[in-house]
């Protein structure tokens, strides 16, 4: 190190010389990200905020009902009110407006199953190192999932699915279309709510055998047996097939290469009737892939977890869409509370 750099360098008293509006708390706050989300799935699994749904109550019951270390168990509520998660009053705990609303079973708004969803996949970020150095996921979407794995990931879809189902099927117009091909239905919430909202609209749903599990169930929640066919099958290899209207395609393109992109696409296309309309809602990148951040860090959930998957731009995938003959591409923000990107064209 030369005598120059380091008179130009060292800091003077007790100054430490910052550039300002710099601030090197947000290291620290980015290293230990997951410590918030470890409270959160810790108090998810101890059914925390369930037990204080209307009921608020006080450390030594939540430690007989959770069966908890009490230090143990005390420090994790001091948490959970840190990052405003509860409310507390000395020793009394409560649900506070946001986790009523979105972490209690009993409230239409549920999320718990996206948050069950994220601490099963826990195991496989900390491989992320492993897999940037070797390019093998350090764990495989499409291996064998125990059911509760699949539980927690299909409600985990289907709470999501619910806070956004309004914005997407009043994006696009599906009055007077006659059939919806739903490729990786995931929970099949999508297909049920396209069929509520547009009457003469029936829909094919498809997914893995054991995904279709949770998806009949919410088919029979909503009594759409008769209007949302589920079908098992790996849209990579199987027919999607034909006389179709429109087409979605949701939260499932960027866990696939380019290659394997292009090949589903056209085979949408060719499954389609003329003036049908494939619908492409997804994580994406901007035209420079400097964010936005969601979309980004899904790309890295796609490399640990699929062989060819990342995150790509919205001109990629528009691009994509035009050299298969799609038309009338357009890809719009979705209004809150959806993040995604709406990709639409049409067959000519």
């Amino acid at each position: 190190m030369s005598e120059s750099w380091d008179n130009d360098k060292k800091n003077d008293g007790d100054s430490w010389g910052l550039p300002e509006g710099l601030d090197p708390m947000k290291v620290m706050q980015v290293a230990s990200g997951y410590w918030q989300s470890c409270v959160l799935h810790a108090a998810n699994r101890l059914d925390i905020f369930n037990r204080l749904d209307g009921e608020p109550k006080d450390l030594d019951t939540l430690q007989r009902e959770t069966d908890s270390d009490r230090r143990c168990l005390g420090a994790l509520l001091s948490a959970l009110v840190s990052i405003d998660f509860l409310d507390r009053d000395g020793d009394v705990f409560k649900n506070n407006e946001f986790s009523q609303t979105f972490l209690t079973s009993s409230s239409k708004f549920y999320q718990g199953g996206i948050v069950y969803m994220f601490e099963n996949w826990y195991e496989a970020w900390g491989g992320l190192f492993d897999t940037v150095k070797s390019g093998k996921p350090s764990a495989l979407m499409h291996q064998t999932y125990s059911d509760k794995e699949t539980r927690d990931y299909m409600m985990g879809m289907h709470n999501r699915a619910l806070s956004q189902s309004d914005v997407l099927t009043g994006m696009v117009d599906l009055t007077g279309k006659k059939k919806l091909m739903d490729v990786g239905c995931g929970p099949s919430t999508f297909s049920v709510m396209f069929c509520k909202r547009y009457d003469g609209l029936n829909a094919v749903a498809m997914d893995r055998t054991q995904n279709l599990e949770i998806a009949q169930e919410i088919v029979n929640i909503y009594e759409m047996q008769d209007r949302v066919q589920l079908l098992p099958g790996d849209y990579n290899s199987d027919s999607l097939g034909e006389a179709n209207d429109a087409m979605l395609l949701s939260s499932m393109t960027n866990q696939e290469s380019p290659e394997n992109i292009r090949k589903l696409f056209k085979k949408c296309y060719d499954s389609m009737n003329t003036e049908g309309v494939i619908m492409i809602q997804e994580q994406l990148l901007n035209a420079e892939k400097n964010g936005p951040e969601l979309a980004a860090l899904i790309g890295v959930n796609q490399i640990i977890n699929t062989v060819g998957g990342s995150s790509y731009s919205t001109t990629e995938m528009m691009d994509i869409m035009k050299e298969v003959g799609f038309v009338n591409i357009e890809a719009r923000q979705m209004p809150a509370p959806s993040p995604f990107i709406l990709l639409t064209g049409y067959k000519k």
